[in-house]
């Protein structure tokens, strides 16, 4: 595949685009912004539909790795190759990833918009093993992360210890159709998600679109 930046598809035939918006922004309005964003059932919501889509992604290619590890142990000609696995499995985990962020944030923004809503299980704990893994202890022959224990004896990744098998897999793990990185569920994940998918839905962003005007600026 061939990646060409900026992107010329679809809109090729709608260019030149405008370096800076027209009319107003000439007269000096620096920027336009959108109402709602950033009040927390908006954000809520927004986050929650991301986390509804990825979770989707990350189901589809953990069906796809599953299938093909299966496929790949019947050894016939119409199994894919190590290296097709390979990919697959390296695109599921990298699905994993961008699910467990996009839910967490969901969680955060849920949980501010009302504090009494519980957190899904083991959801912030994956989301940290994620944001800390280079700073983990990587065996690259048993293809996991766990925690580092620097030479001063300070501990680094120290959310990794805390998942259920005290490591982070780079692969598929256990039961991958039913957790994200055997470290928290997707049903719980989904059912949390669509549970706020619609709390934006009181929200009045009726005349929302507004622009800053130059005395606003900081």
């Amino acid at each position: 595949m061939t990646f060409a930046w900026p992107p010329t598809e679809p809109f090729d035939d709608r260019e030149p685009w405008p370096r800076f918006l027209p009319g107003r922004a000439a007269a000096g309005f620096p920027a336009i912004g959108v109402g709602g964003l950033g009040h927390p059932d908006v954000m809520s919501a927004l986050w929650c539909r991301l986390t509804l889509d990825d979770a989707q992604r990350y189901y589809q290619a953990a069906r796809q790795c599953s299938w093909a590890n299966w496929a790949i142990d019947r050894g016939e000609d119409w199994s894919p190759t190590e290296r097709h696995f390979a990919r697959w499995v390296q695109a599921m985990w990298i699905a994993g990833c961008r699910l467990v962020i996009s839910a967490h944030l969901a969680q955060q923004w849920v949980r501010i918009a009302d504090p009494t809503v519980p957190e899904v299980p083991g959801l912030r704990r994956a989301r940290n093993a994620i944001e800390h893994l280079h700073e983990a202890e990587i065996d690259e022959s048993q293809i996991i992360a766990t925690t580092k224990v620097t030479e001063d004896g300070k501990q680094k990744a120290w959310d990794i210890e805390k998942l259920p098998d005290g490591r982070l897999i780079f692969g598929m793990g256990k039961k991958p159709l039913e957790e994200v990185f055997d470290a928290v569920s997707l049903e719980a994940i989904v059912a949390f998600a669509l549970e706020h998918s619609d709390r934006d839905g009181d929200v009045d962003i009726q005349d929302s679109t507004y622009l800053l005007r130059p005395s606003l600026e900081s």
